[in-house]
C-alpha cells in the first residue's frame, strides 16, 4: 500500500501570472499531495483566499501588484505567505516581509527548497495556533498578549503590522530574557542570512517607533550586543 503525505490536508493558493511557472509549481506541489488552486492575477486570487492553507505569491502581477495583494490580505487574514519574485533587491524583500510575508524566495529557485519552506511555514502556523495558556505580559505602560502579539496602551490598541506583532510576540514569550538574532530570523522568515538580519533591524526600528518615546534611546525594546533583542519593564530592569 502506498503512503500518502500528510500535506494532502493542506491547500496551496498560487497567485502567479506565468502559465509555465504555475504549471511547474502545481506539479511539484501535487507530487507531495498538496491540493493546489491557481489565480493569474491578484484580484482573482484574493477571492480564493478562504479556500487555502498557505499562499505562494508572485510580486510582479498584472493589475494590482503582489505588494497590494499582501497588504489587502493582512487586513483580514494571518495565513502563511511565501513571496516568489524575480526581484533580488533587498528593499523589495524587506517591504514584502514588513507587509507580513512569512518568507521570500527569489526566482529561479530549487523545488526541493521551496517545498521545505512551505512545510516549515505551515508547521509554524499550526504550532502558533494550537498553543494555549496565555499569560498577559506587562512592559512599562504596554499590555501584550504573548500568544498573538496584540499590544495595548491604556486599553487602546497599538497598531502593529502582522510581522511587527509576530516580533513582539516572540520577545514577550521570553519574559524579559534576550532572544537571539538567529532564532528570530529563522522563526520569522525561515532563514538566517545577512539580508534577513538587515530586515530584522528594520523591523525592530519600526516597532521602537511605535513603542518608544525616543526610539534612539529605547527603554522597552533593547538590543543585546552579540545576542539579539529583548523586551523589558524598566521598573524591573535591575532584576532583568
Amino acid at each position: 500500500m502506498s503512503s500518502v503525505s500528510t500535506s494532502d490536508r493542506h491547500c496551496i493558493l498560487l497567485i502567479e501570472d506565468s502559465t509555465p511557472v504555475r504549471a511547474a509549481l502545481r506539479a511539484a506541489l501535487e507530487a507531495v499531495a498538496y491540493r493546489v488552486i491557481e489565480a493569474p492575477n491578484g484580484e482573482e486570487g484574493l477571492t480564493k483566499v478562504g479556500e487555502a492553507t498557505l499562499l505562494l505569491l508572485d510580486l510582479g502581477l498584472p493589475g494590482i501588484s503582489g505588494f497590494d495583494v499582501l497588504e489587502r490580505l493582512r487586513k483580514t487574514s494571518a495565513m502563511p505567505v511565501i513571496v516568489l519574485s524575480g526581484q533580488e533587491e533587498v528593499d523589495a524583500k524587506i517591504r514584502a516581509l514588513d507587509l507580513g510575508a512569512d518568507d521570500y524566495v527569489t526566482k529561479p529557485f530549487d523545488a526541493g527548497e521551496l517545498l521545505a519552506r512551505v512545510r516549515a511555514a505551515i508547521r509554524r502556523n499550526i504550532e502558533s495556533s494550537t498553543k494555549t495558556g496565555t499569560t498577559i505580559v506587562t512592559v512599562g505602560p504596554f499590555v501584550i498578549d504573548p500568544m498573538t502579539g496584540d499590544t495595548r496602551r491604556d486599553d487602546r490598541p497599538v497598531r502593529l503590522s502582522p510581522m511587527e506583532a509576530r516580533f513582539v510576540k516572540l520577545l514577550a514569550q521570553k519574559s524579559g530574557q534576550p532572544v537571539g538574532t538567529k532564532q528570530l530570523t529563522i522563526t520569522l522568515w525561515g532563514n538566517d542570512n545577512a539580508e534577513m538580519r538587515q530586515a530584522l533591524r528594520v523591523l525592530a526600528r519600526k516597532v521602537r517607533c511605535k513603542l518608544e518615546k525616543d526610539p534612539d534611546s529605547p527603554r522597552f525594546l533593547l538590543t543585546e550586543p552579540r545576542l539579539g533583542y529583548r523586551l523589558i519593564n524598566p521598573e524591573n530592569a535591575a532584576h532583568a
